[in-house]
C-alpha cells in the first residue's frame, strides 16, 4: 500500500511542475536531444488552435466528453487546412503514418496530452520519423466527435508543409 501511494505521490509531484503550465518563454536551457542551444517553443501559436480552443467541451460522468463544434469549424469539415503543432507517437516504429498532433509540446511522460480540443488524430500520406520541434502539416480536416476516444479533430491524408 505504501507503494502505491508513493508512486501516486511521485507521478502528482512530476506532473504538477510541468512546463505547460508557465508562460510561452520556451526552456532556459534548449531541451532539445539535437544538441541545439536555441530555445523552442512549447506552444503553437497556430490560428486554427485557437479556434478549435473554443469549441465547448462537456465533461460526462464516464470521464469522456463531448463537443460543441463553431459553426465556423463545422464549415472546414471535410476542406484542407493546414496546422501547427508537436508530434506525439502512438506507435515504437522508426517512421508512423498515425500519430497525434498536438497544440502543447509534450512535457512529461506521465502526463496526458493538452486539453481534448487541443489534440489531433493524424493520418498521415506517407510514414514520417518524429520530430520533436514544431511541424507544420496540411491535409483534410475530418470531425469525428468521437467522444469514446476523446478525439474531435482528424486530419486525413496528411503531408508536412
Amino acid at each position: 500500500m505504501k507503494r502505491v501511494v508513493f508512486m501516486i505521490f511521485m507521478v502528482t509531484f512530476a506532473c504538477g511542475f510541468n512546463v505547460r503550465d508557465r508562460p510561452d518563454t520556451g526552456f532556459s536551457r534548449s531541451g532539445s536531444l539535437s544538441g541545439s542551444s536555441a530555445p523552442r517553443s512549447m506552444l503553437s501559436e497556430d490560428q486554427l488552435w485557437k479556434t478549435f480552443s473554443q469549441c465547448k467541451l462537456k465533461p460526462n460522468k464516464d470521464f469522456s466528453y463531448d463537443i460543441t463544434y463553431l459553426p465556423g469549424v463545422k464549415a472546414m469539415n471535410g476542406k484542407e487546412i493546414t496546422i501547427s503543432g508537436f508530434m506525439l507517437p502512438l506507435e515504437t516504429k522508426q517512421k508512423s503514418n498515425h500519430f497525434l498532433l498536438e497544440r502543447r509540446a509534450p512535457t512529461c511522460a506521465f502526463c496526458p496530452p493538452g486539453e481534448p480540443n487541443e489534440v489531433m488524430e493524424v493520418f498521415a500520406a506517407k510514414p514520417m520519423a518524429w520530430e520533436e520541434n514544431l511541424i507544420t502539416m496540411s491535409g483534410t480536416l475530418i470531425l469525428p466527435n468521437d467522444s469514446k476516444k476523446g478525439i474531435f479533430f482528424q486530419l486525413k491524408d496528411a503531408v508536412t508543409r
